[in-house]
C-alpha cells in the first residue's frame, strides 16, 4: 500500500523573485495564523495566462511553497503529503529548528507578513531568540519560476556555526499518475525532479550564484533532512528514479549581529 496517498500533502537559503508576465489573479487569505505548522495557502499567484509560461503557486502563513502549478494542469508539490520549507541547524548546540509545512519543530515564533502582492516579505524569529529568517518571494521576469531571497541573522553577541536548508518533496507531474516516482539528480548548484515523456514537465531548486559556501543534494526518500546532516539520505547514484526529494544547503559561521543572503529558485522546466 502506498502510505503517502493517505497522509495531508505539504532548503536553507533566501529566495527573492521578480514577477515574469502579467499577474491574473492573487489572493489573501488573512493575516492570522497559528504559529504551528500548516499546509493552508495564505498567499495565492498565478500569472502567465493559459500558455506556456502559466505559473501557480501558493504560500502559508510560515513561508512554505505548498502549491507549485507550471504549466496549467502539472502539479509539483501539492500531492501526497505537502512538505515544502526551511531548516537551521545551529552546530554549537546541535538544535534544529525547521518547518516544512506538514512537519514542524515547534521552536519558532510567530510570522510577521509584510504585504499582500509580490514581493511578499515573512519574517520569523526562532523561539530562543537567536535566529531571524526573513523570505522574501516574487517571481522570475524570464521564465516560470518562484524566487526566494532569504537572510537569517544572528541576533545574539556570540558566533554561530550554522546550516540553512530549503527543501522540497517533489512529486512532479501530478505525481506521476500516483505512484509518487520521478527521476532525480542534482550538481553542485541545483537539484531537480521530473519525467521522461512528452509533455512532462518538472521542477529545479536552483542556487543563484553566492559566494556563501553551499550545495544542492537530493535524496532517496521523500521525508524531509535533517539539517544538521542533510546527505545522510543521498542515492547510491544518479538518476535515482523513485519517490524522493530535493535541497539545498548554505553553510558558515555568523559573527555577532550579523546575517547572511542567499538567494533561489524552483524553476519550472
Amino acid at each position: 500500500m502506498n502510505t503517502k496517498k493517505l497522509l495531508p500533502f505539504v532548503v536553507v537559503l533566501t529566495l527573492a523573485a521578480t514577477g515574469f508576465g502579467q499577474v491574473q489573479q492573487n489572493t489573501h487569505v488573512s493575516d492570522t495564523a497559528s504559529i504551528d505548522f500548516t499546509t493552508t495557502c495564505q498567499f495565492t499567484f498565478t500569472s502567465g495566462g493559459g500558455g506556456p509560461n502559466f505559473l501557480k503557486f501558493c504560500l502559508t502563513i510560515n513561508g512554505n511553497v505548498v502549491q507549485l502549478t507550471s504549466p496549467g494542469g502539472f502539479e509539483h508539490i501539492r500531492e501526497g503529503k505537502i512538505l515544502e520549507g526551511y531548516s537551521i541547524c545551529d552546530f554549537g548546540t546541535l538544535t534544529r529548528y525547521y518547518d516544512f509545512a506538514a512537519a514542524d519543530s515547534g521552536n519558532w515564533q510567530a510570522p510577521a507578513v509584510s504585504g499582500v502582492t509580490l514581493p511578499l516579505t515573512i519574517k520569523r524569529s526562532t523561539s530562543d531568540g537567536i535566529y531571524t529568517l526573513t523570505q522574501v518571494f516574487t517571481r522570475n521576469t524570464v521564465e516560470p519560476a518562484v524566487k526566494i531571497t532569504m537572510t537569517l541573522k544572528n541576533n545574539t553577541v556570540a558566533a554561530h556555526d550554522f546550516a540553512l536548508v530549503r527543501y522540497a518533496d517533489i512529486d512532479a507531474n501530478n505525481a506521476h499518475s500516483g505512484d509518487f516516482h520521478n527521476l532525480f539528480d542534482f550538481d553542485h548548484e541545483s537539484a531537480w525532479g521530473y519525467n521522461n515523456g512528452f509533455n512532462l514537465f518538472g521542477v529545479m531548486l536552483y542556487i543563484v550564484p553566492t559566494k556563501t559556501p553551499h550545495f544542492a543534494f537530493v535524496q532517496d526518500i521523500s521525508g524531509f533532512p535533517d539539517s544538521c546532516s542533510p546527505v545522510a539520505n543521498l542515492p547510491s547514484s544518479t538518476p535515482f528514479f523513485g519517490d524522493g526529494s530535493v535541497g539545498v544547503d548554505f553553510n558558515g559561521t555568523l559573527g555577532a549581529s550579523q546575517a547572511v543572503t542567499v538567494t533561489g529558485e524552483y524553476r519550472r522546466f
